[in-house]
């Protein structure tokens, strides 16, 4: 109990000086009022301005966590006369020592560094048209070479009439906390990243208090440790300090994993500069961990929708041959019937080139398109030896550019070279018998493609295309073509039967 009542008669005795001094400073201020009206200093209003001007000095302190006093002055100047005031601390934190040849206000304004000038300028206006506070920071050269940050708080002063005469407020030295061994702490300890200062030999020789939030060590286990020992075993490798790593402006940028003594696992994003001359490296890291997770959980949810994406392409596959089996066996069961057997086998073909679409878009690393060039190698492949040609020899000439193309214009537009190639191999043999089919493919501008197919053969009928009686082949054609928007023609030029296809905007 009476430890209880020292400590607050202490806190007691140090209210009571710091009220003084607050008082003091006001009546500092009190004493330099000027009344534009009157010409002179006016102390009518003293204990208004005594009241505000403890109510902004507390605040200054308060907010600013002022330990030393005398980083804090007042000071007051009037738009009219162009009379500056300071109280002595201000004096101080200038580092004035007289002998300057111009007024105060000139070595005020000798005292700015450039930025700051044109900073002030700006700032000057507002002091003048604005009746609300107004904070304004700047960097000055003292007369000693010393270099401070200041920052300055003001109010404006109003005559009787309510109009602007002056300003008048505190001006505080904060260089201790932006550019002294302050200014570093408050850099490590108030920043939410993970800063820290490394050595090569692998120690931490300064942590921000992050790291402990983040891996639940104190910053003695931490600094007594190597870091290797809290990185994860697998990341070891990649996250020693090598010069060789650095990139053209000394930086070193990689992420790893940390290993919190929870045993949870952290993923970091580094970025770091190496003082080759005390082998010192200044590193800056950023916890990723909620990243990381959001994409593996996306690649995760990605590579399910793959497998069950080529797991449905591999079953219609399946489902297709299963179907063209089933043709087999009954054209097998009418084997007598040649003509029924030929619709058998035109049915097969059209199965198998869309199993073969399929099949190929199940094993290609693009799952939402294929390589048509590939496709269009087997589709005609497969047809020459399932179409029946012992006595005939088949050529083939491909001419394709790399085009990729999605499922819904592969199927038809496979569909359709399936009835043109099957065609040519039935009746476009020339005069030695021999079966001559070329396709060319050519990319004429973004998004529109043309397509030139047929056989050299010496039997080609002309306007296939627009016969009355359309067989099934040329009907599945047209209306494949309407399907995915396109156009095709029969080209006269060419010896034997040569169609055109162009399709826009479908690859």
């Amino acid at each position: 109990m009476k430890r209880d009542l020292e400590s607050l008669l202490q806190e007691i005795k140090n209210t009571k000086e710091r009220l003084a001094f607050l008082k003091s400073k006001a009546s500092e201020l009190t004493a330099h009022i000027y009344d534009s009206t009157t010409g002179v200093y006016d102390k009518e209003n003293g204990s208004d301005i005594d009241q505000y001007t403890v109510s902004l000095l507390e605040s200054e302190i308060r907010d600013r966590n002022i330990e030393d006093e005398s980083q804090i002055g007042i000071w007051s100047y009037d738009f009219e006369s162009l009379d500056l005031y300071w109280s002595e601390e201000v004096y101080e934190i200038y580092e004035y020592e007289g002998g300057f040849d111009g007024t105060l206000a000139d070595f005020f304004m000798s005292c700015m560094d450039p930025v700051s000038v044109s900073r002030f300028r700006e700032r000057g206006v507002l002091l003048r048209t604005s009746k609300d506070k107004q904070i304004l920071n700047q960097f000055i050269i003292t007369p000693k070479g010393n270099t401070k940050y200041l920052s300055f708080t003001s109010i404006p002063i109003l005559n009787k009439k309510g109009e602007i005469t002056g300003a008048e407020g505190i001006v505080t030295d904060l260089t201790d906390r932006i550019i002294g061994k302050k200014g570093l702490d408050n850099f490590f300890n108030l920043s939410s990243d993970l800063h820290c200062i490394v050595h090569t030999d692998r120690y931490f020789v300064k942590v921000s208090p992050a790291w402990s939030k983040l891996l639940g060590y104190t910053e003695k286990e931490i600094l007594s440790s190597s870091f290797l020992d809290f990185i994860h075993p697998d990341d070891v490798e990649k996250s020693t300090l090598d010069a060789n790593d650095l990139d053209p402006y000394g930086i070193m940028t990689f992420e790893n994993r940390y290993v919190a003594k929870s045993g949870e696992t952290v993923y970091l994003s580094w970025n770091s500069r190496l003082d080759k001359s005390s082998q010192l490296a200044y590193c800056t890291a950023r916890d990723i961990t909620a990243s990381k997770k959001v994409q593996e959980d996306l690649l995760s949810d990605l590579s399910e929708k793959e497998l069950l994406l080529k797991e449905i392409h591999h079953r219609v596959k399946n489902n297709l041959q299963i179907i063209s089996s089933l043709l087999s066996l009954q054209a097998g069961a009418n084997r007598h019937q040649k003509e029924l057997n030929k619709l058998y086998e035109d049915s097969r073909n059209r199965i198998k080139s869309m199993a073969a679409i399929h099949e190929m878009f199940y094993q290609s690393k693009e799952l939402d398109k294929i390589e048509f060039g590939k496709y269009l190698d087997k589709l005609i492949g497969d047809l020459s030896k399932s179409i029946s040609s012992s006595h005939k020899s088949i050529d083939l000439s491909l001419n394709v550019e790399s085009v990729f193309v999605t499922l819904d214009v592969a199927i038809p537009l496979g569909l359709i070279i399936n009835e043109i190639v099957t065609n040519a191999i039935k009746h476009g043999a020339d005069e030695n018998n021999e079966v001559k089919i070329f396709v060319h493919l050519e990319v004429v501008e973004e998004g529109h493609f043309e397509l030139i197919i047929g056989d050299k053969g010496c039997q080609g009928l002309q306007d296939i295309l627009n016969e009355k009686s359309e067989s099934l082949g040329v009907m599945l054609i047209n209306s494949l073509v309407e399907q995915i928007n396109g156009e095709i023609i029969q080209l006269t030029d060419y010896p034997g039967t040569v169609y055109k296809l162009i399709f826009f905007g479908r690859i």
